[in-house]
């Protein structure tokens, strides 16, 4: 059960507005695209899991990300439901977090995170439960769940190699790194489909291994994230439906 939720939390794993300055419009150069996904998700082959993930405008420059995951066999009996939200603007052609909100409902335990960010005042006030944090503001600041509308601008761009992204954790700031290993056919619900496949670089993985396919004729929409534990559990997320 523990190993859905980190998936979750990893895709796409504060839902009060942050007070900024007015957000830019995205660069000339890459314009977000709109985009409503479904996925399957399955721990060890077996299936686990719904979710829904809708990329979507939301006026005044700014972005929706959000997803819902609702568990299916015995993550349904033990009332798995979880629901992310990130607020994006572009500043300076960058994605970046306006607000963040992670509710994770399961069983009799409910767990709450939120992000606000503040450029003007240059602080991002980040809530896990009952705990506060206050860490410091830096530009193109990114939540976990948004990370891959960052990924998808970069592959869009043409960039490959090694993609770096400062994203805030919880209680504090650290730089996630993405490596673009190649491009690979891939068998999905939608077919044989094109990919550029993408792994996490940990400093200390303790045996992790998280790895993204992003459709190169799909607008770079994540095709599948697959997560290896160190316990030798997997966790794969499949799309089954794209509009």
């Amino acid at each position: 059960m523990r190993n859905f939720l980190i998936l979750v939390t990893l895709l796409v794993s504060g839902a009060t507005q942050a007070v900024v300055s007015v957000p830019q419009a995205a660069s000339a150069a890459y314009k977000p695209r709109a985009y409503s996904a479904t996925y399957q998700v399955f721990r060890n082959g077996t299936a686990l899991g719904n979710a829904n993930v809708k990329f979507s405008a939301a006026g005044n420059g700014r972005w929706l990300l959000n997803s819902n995951t609702i568990g299916t066999g015995i993550a349904a009996i033990a009332g798995v439901e979880v629901a992310e939200q990130s607020n994006l603007r572009w500043n300076q052609g960058m994605p970046e977090t306006l607000d963040y909100s992670f509710n994770q409902k399961a069983g009799w335990k409910n767990k709450v995170r939120s992000l606000d960010v503040n450029a003007q005042s240059g602080k991002i006030e980040s809530r896990d439960n009952e705990k506060s944090y206050s860490l410091d503001y830096k530009p193109g600041v990114l939540d976990r769940h948004a990370v891959t509308v960052a990924i998808m601008q970069d592959l869009a761009q043409g960039k490959r190699g090694d993609l770096v992204y400062s994203v805030a954790d919880r209680d504090e700031l650290n730089e996630h790194l993405y490596r673009v290993i190649g491009n690979e056919k891939i068998q999905t619900s939608l077919g044989a489909l094109n990919s550029v496949k993408v792994q996490r670089i940990r400093e200390s993985s303790n045996g992790r291994i998280t790895t993204l396919w992003l459709g190169v004729d799909k607008h770079f929409v994540p095709l599948r994230i697959e997560q290896k534990e160190g316990d030798g559990n997997v966790i794969d997320m499949r799309i089954t439906g794209l509009r």
